[in-house]
């Protein structure tokens, strides 16, 4: 038994059940025989599935809008703009062509191509910070290819993944193509042993993600990882607008209540101009009031859960104890924090070691623009990067030195349908998004005609 609680005032929303031994197994069973239906459907047939998984989605906005509110704190207005970012991204797979499943080579043979076929069940493990669109852009690209999702869903969140289970069954999807598994952690290992399940796919923790991993290898099971970052904004001296990058500096960092993995989480800026970007970004900061969640004007919201608002009070404080400058100070109330800023001015091992999951900005500075690839790298994640200067080329060519999955100049780091997601080093492996996440849990099965 488990219970969802209300982040805002810690009350229980619901109680669920865990599944038993045998009900679990009953869940597998259908997933056996929803694959083996599944892989079969024509290319349309599946596509007008999901384009009919977008008109659910939009029927049920409201309902789904409110269940992620109610069940991670999150504002309404980035709710409802989760939901609707998921529908694009089903949008976006709808209009790619069958072709992508086939590579023709060229050899001195009759026939020769590669086909991308599909494998199997894919679980997905998945995290409670985006719990509608984390799951669809797992899911989306399996289900296009021929496999079939099983979902572990985060215990907190659980209300939204049943809510998103019933809109698949509405939509058209046979029964057992995408089902919700609700199990604990000590289930796990037994699941990705079944024989139905030829990959998992996760998206949390760097240290839960290494445990994944290993379950997943001793069980020769393929696995995608989607684990922390701890992302770099690194501002240039020559920028023009000092205050709309602090803007969006801000927008980043704070979004999702800074429970996001590709949030900016590293302010690097030129020391030049750092007291004005310090200045802008706490004037941004000071407009992100505690709120009604329900009201479209509020911004921020709550730390999930009483367990991650207790560590992360703690690494602020570690933080200071290690020579970390207040330049904005942090309040909290229960699981509300007000957004606060820190400058580091040596080298703090909690900052560059530890994922700073909520409202906490670092600033640092520099004032040799050649030191910036150490700066950044100096971290076990490798997610992603942001760069804002108007020389294009020297950014290029610093982005070069970075070690991050993704780099975006003069813009945020943000996901995108149509590029491939992802980090290296402790941010994980593996790809999501694009069309080459299609074929991450596929079968990549030579032909040749002689």
């Amino acid at each position: 038994m488990f219970q969802t609680i209300n982040p805002v005032d810690n009350n229980v929303l619901k109680t669920y059940y865990f599944l038993s031994d045998k009900n679990i197994n009953i869940k597998l069973s259908e997933a056996q025989n929803a694959y083996k239906e599944w892989k079969n459907f024509s290319f349309d047939s599946k596509i007008k599935c999901i384009m009919k998984l977008c008109f659910c989605m939009q029927k049920a906005i409201d309902i789904i809008a409110y269940s992620i509110t109610k069940e991670m704190g999150k504002p309404i207005t980035q709710s409802y703009a989760e939901i609707n970012k998921s529908i694009n991204l089903c949008q976006y797979y709808s209009k790619l062509e069958e072709s992508i499943f086939t590579k023709k080579i060229h050899t001195e043979y009759e026939i020769s191509y590669v086909k991308f076929e599909s494998i199997g069940a894919i679980l997905g493990i998945m995290p409670w910070n985006y719990p509608i669109w984390q799951t669809i852009r797992s899911t989306i690209p399996n289900l296009l290819l021929g496999n079939i999702i099983i979902i572990k869903p985060a215990l907190n969140t659980t209300g939204c993944s049943l809510i998103l289970e019933k809109i698949f069954l509405e939509s058209g999807f046979p029964k057992g193509v995408f089902q919700v598994l609700l199990i604990d952690v000590n289930k796990i290992e037994s699941v990705i042993a079944h024989s139905i399940i030829q990959g998992v796919t996760f998206t949390g923790s760097t240290l839960t993600g290494s445990i994944i991993g290993s379950l997943s290898g001793k069980y020769v099971k393929k696995s995608v990882l989607e684990l922390g970052g701890n992302d770099a904004f690194v501002v240039m001296k020559d920028v023009e607008n000092i205050k709309k990058i602090a803007k969006l500096a801000t927008e980043s960092r704070l979004n999702n209540t800074g429970q996001t993995c590709i949030s900016a989480k590293r302010f690097i800026v030129d020391k030049m101009i750092m007291d004005d970007f310090i200045d802008a970004v706490m004037q941004e900061m000071k407009t992100y009031h505690k709120g009604d969640l329900y009201d479209e004007l509020t911004k921020i919201g709550y730390i999930s859960r009483n367990d991650l608002s207790d560590k992360l009070h703690q690494q602020y404080k570690n933080i200071i104890l290690n020579g970390g400058k207040i330049c904005l100070e942090i309040t909290r109330n229960g699981n509300f924090f007000s957004p606060s800023l820190l400058k580091i001015e040596n080298d703090n091992s909690i900052v560059n070691k530890e994922e700073i999951f909520g409202p906490i900005g670092i600033v640092y500075s520099f004032s040799q623009e050649k030191i910036i690839p150490d700066i950044v790298n100096n971290t076990p994640y490798g997610l992603g990067t942001s760069i804002w200067t108007k020389d294009l080329e020297k950014a290029e060519k610093i982005s070069r030195e970075i070690d991050t999955g993704m780099i975006f100049i003069n813009e945020i780091v943000k996901s995108d349908p149509r590029f491939p997601f992802g980090g290296v080093k402790k941010s994980g492996y593996g790809r999501e998004l694009s069309a080459l996440s299609i074929k991450e849990f596929s079968n990549c099965k030579t032909l040749i005609i002689k």
